[in-house]
């Protein structure tokens, strides 16, 4: 059996499944179980949750310019997501957000067309001006995903999708995929003394596919 990474391993040369054709774009949807007299390919997909967002546990907030976090009942996955708030704190950053230290995962087997997953939501995106993830071994040694604000609305939850390979921010010695121990999430305002409340995650997945050809 032959496994590749999708859609990493073939990012832009066709492979033929059965009568069709197909880009290593499209493979990312396409499951196909063809026949005995030809091989037979299969896509599975490949999701790891990254935390707990079901309850408070063990997650703190990154600063003073953070406060009330706690859970909401207000949810898409789970039972719970956790909530928080950005205020003008003594702090003076422009970062609302909350931290956790995980049992390591190990992600190495995620290439750079893979995404960071991210469910959220804020009250309102007037003085946000990015949310982001950060991964990493601890607060000193991370790599940071972004969503822009533009891709953020007020009062629903937003769904963003973000490639692996475009993590905007390396702090230290950045991550070690292999060994995942530190999770962080939040926003990042217009200026540090803006506030914000009712700022919630819900959950944080690293998502990919793998085609096996047997």
């Amino acid at each position: 059996m032959t496994t590749y990474n999708i859609p990493s391993d073939n990012p832009g040369t066709p492979v033929i499944l059965g009568s069709e054709t197909v880009s290593g774009e499209q493979l990312s949807r396409v499951v196909l179980i063809d026949g005995a007299t030809r091989p037979t390919f299969a896509l599975v997909q490949d999701r790891e949750a990254i935390g707990n967002f079901n309850a408070t546990g063990s997650w703190s907030v990154l600063s003073t310019d953070t406060t009330t976090l706690a859970t909401s009942a207000e949810h898409v996955f789970g039972t719970n997501s956790l909530s928080f708030a950005k205020v003008n704190g003594a702090a003076n950053t422009v970062i609302g957000g909350i931290q956790d230290t995980i049992t390591s995962i190990d992600l190495s087997r995620f290439g750079p067309a893979a995404g960071v997953e991210v469910m959220m939501q804020v009250s309102s995106v007037a003085n946000v001006d990015k949310a982001f993830v950060r991964l990493g071994t601890d607060s000193s040694n991370y790599n940071e995903w972004r969503i822009d604000d533009a891709d953020i609305t007020a009062g629903v939850w937003t769904f963003k999708r973000i490639l692996l390979s475009a993590s905007e921010n390396v702090v230290g010695n950045g991550w070690d995929s292999s060994a995942v121990t530190y999770i962080a999430v939040g926003t990042r305002h217009d200026v540090e003394t803006d506030a914000l409340a009712a700022i919630l995650f819900d959950s944080v997945f690293m998502i990919g596919a793998q085609m096996t050809v047997t």
